[in-house]
This record gives structure tokens, C-alpha cells and sequence, in this order.
């Protein structure tokens, strides 16, 4: 008698949706995120509806890592060795000259910076196109015109049309639509980069400030993936190291997620502090990141 060939156990995942994939992976995410203690990844798969083994597959295809290895990575001791880590390399930079710029090609970056007054006067006539597309750490908007860039955010709880109206009052003279099919590259290349791939092309940035603010977002874009900078590190390397609170000022007021990693600077103890797009937010990108380019 001929022996029967064994069934490989059906993935459940295997014809989900992206949507789907990521409501799942990112509800685990946000448990580990938020809990001081890591949950098991018996506990994970159940509350995803999955075996423990499709599970792990599933976060592993998304995340990049394991639910371990982001569990590890939330610690306090990993982000303070992050810290302690980056202030021979920022004294590094320092001395050989080397300032966020020279980091942009790089990172597949390009900032380009124009002062409030400029970008009203530009205001007047811009061609802006918006999206929101589902993405690892939940939905974003994205806002765009044919020069970078303008707007980034992780919607949380807020609606598109919240997003949408916040952007259009500080460019209320501009012309936006929204284009779905005209910035599904871009989305694509951001989803990609969230998961932890790398990059494919380079993401253009148009930001206004104040040249101390234009500063500190090129500082940040110096920051490499995996690492941290204190408020006081950041300033240093903004060129600004008694203007500690001017600089997080800057932090805080940056409007693009992600792209202008604001999320990697933490507090001198050690700890996240808080985000734009919310606490948690930051931490799952911490986390990830800190992960993903452990050693």
C-alpha cells in the first residue's frame, strides 16, 4: 500500500488581505508596546486567532523581527545602552565635521527647507495631493507636492478629514486633492521602510521653519535607525547646545512622522517621553528599530 503523503497544515494567513495582516500584527504590536511585561506568544496568537506558529510567521513577515525580540528591545537597560553608545559617535561626528546633511543621500532623504514667509508666499497656487493607506503601525496620512513631502501622521483615532483640515489651515491658499493612485509608489515606499525593509528611493522633504528648526530636522535625519539622542546630544548636534528646550520645541512641532525620526530621541534617563502621534506610537517604532538593528 502506497503511503499517503502528509497535508501541510493550511496558513490561515496566506489569503488575508494586507489590511487584515496588519490589523493583526499591529494589535500584537501595541500589547507588547504597552505592557511591562512581555506577553507569551501563546497569549499573542489567541488574541490574533492564530497558532502559535502562524503567528510568529506572520509577525516575522510584517515586523522583520520577532515578538521577542521586540519585547527585548522595549527595556530600559536596551535604551539605555543606546544612549551610552551614541555619545562617542555623536563626539565622532562632531569633530570630523560631519553634520545631519552629510547623512541625506544616505538615508535616501533629501530636505529641503524654506522659511514660513516663503512657503505662504508658495502656499498660493501649490499643487498638494493627500492619501491614507493602512500601514504596520495603523493608518496614515500622507500629504505631498512634486517637491517632497509636507505632511506625515499616524491617524490613531483621528478621522482622515481631521487630518486633511489641520493641514489645509496652515496652507489654506494651496490647492489639494486627493490622489490615491498618483502617490501609491510613495505610500508603498513608506509601508516598506515601517516594515523594515530598506530603502528602494529617495523621499523628498518640504519643510518650513525657522533656520534653528530646519537645523534640528536635518540633526534628526543624522540619527541612523537603531539608535537614540538625548534632547541635550541633539542639540549639540543641531549646533545649539545651550538651547536644550528651543530644540525640543523644534522636535515637537516637526509635521512629518517617521521620515524626520523625531521618535528617536528619548529623555537622559532613558525613557520614551512622549510623541506627536501618541506614547505608544513611539515606543513601537523604538522598539522595532531597536530590534531590527540589534548589534
Amino acid at each position: 500500500m502506497d503511503t499517503p503523503t502528509p497535508i501541510a497544515p493550511s496558513d490561515p494567513t496566506a489569503t488575508e488581505t494586507d489590511p487584515l495582516r496588519y490589523a493583526r500584527i499591529r494589535r500584537a504590536i501595541e500589547t507588547i508596546a504597552a505592557g511591562p511585561q512581555a506577553p507569551s506568544l501563546e497569549d499573542l496568537a489567541q488574541a490574533a486567532g492564530l497558532s502559535p506558529f502562524h503567528f510568529q510567521r506572520s509577525f516575522v513577515q510584517l515586523a522583520g523581527i520577532s515578538p521577542k525580540e521586540l519585547s527585548q528591545a522595549l527595556s530600559l537597560a536596551r535604551a539605555k545602552s543606546a544612549l551610552q553608545q551614541a555619545a562617542p559617535v555623536l563626539t565622532a561626528a562632531l569633530e570630523a565635521g560631519l553634520s545631519g546633511p552629510s547623512r541625506l543621500h544616505d538615508l535616501f532623504l533629501s530636505l529641503e527647507g524654506m522659511t514660513p514667509g516663503e512657503f505662504k508666499t508658495a502656499g498660493s497656487g501649490l499643487e498638494v495631493q493627500w492619501t491614507c493607506f493602512d500601514s504596520l503601525l495603523g493608518p496614515v496620512f500622507l500629504a505631498a507636492t512634486a517637491r517632497g513631502v509636507l505632511r506625515m501622521a499616524f491617524l490613531q483615532d483621528e478621522a482622515p478629514g481631521q487630518a486633511l483640515a489641520s493641514a489645509q489651515a496652515e496652507l489654506p491658499q494651496a490647492r489639494w486633492a486627493r490622489d490615491d493612485p498618483g502617490l501609491a509608489k510613495l505610500a508603498a515606499e513608506v509601508q516598506r521602510r515601517l516594515s523594515g525593509a530598506a530603502p528602494r528611493q529617495t523621499i523628498g522633504l518640504l519643510m518650513s521653519g525657522s533656520p534653528l528648526r530646519l537645523q534640528v530636522w536635518r540633526a534628526l535625519l543624522a540619527i541612523p535607525p537603531g539608535q537614540v539622542r538625548s534632547y541635550t546630544q541633539l542639540a549639540e548636534a543641531a549646533g545649539a547646545p545651550r538651547a536644550v528646550r528651543a530644540v525640543a520645541s523644534c522636535v515637537a512641532a516637526n509635521a512629518i512622522a517617521y521620515l524626520i525620526p523625531c521618535h528617536r530621541v528619548i529623555r537622559a534617563n532613558a525613557q520614551f517621553g512622549e510623541y506627536r502621534w501618541g506614547p505608544l506610537t513611539k515606543r513601537a517604532l523604538l522598539g522595532l528599530e531597536l530590534a531590527r538593528h540589534a548589534g
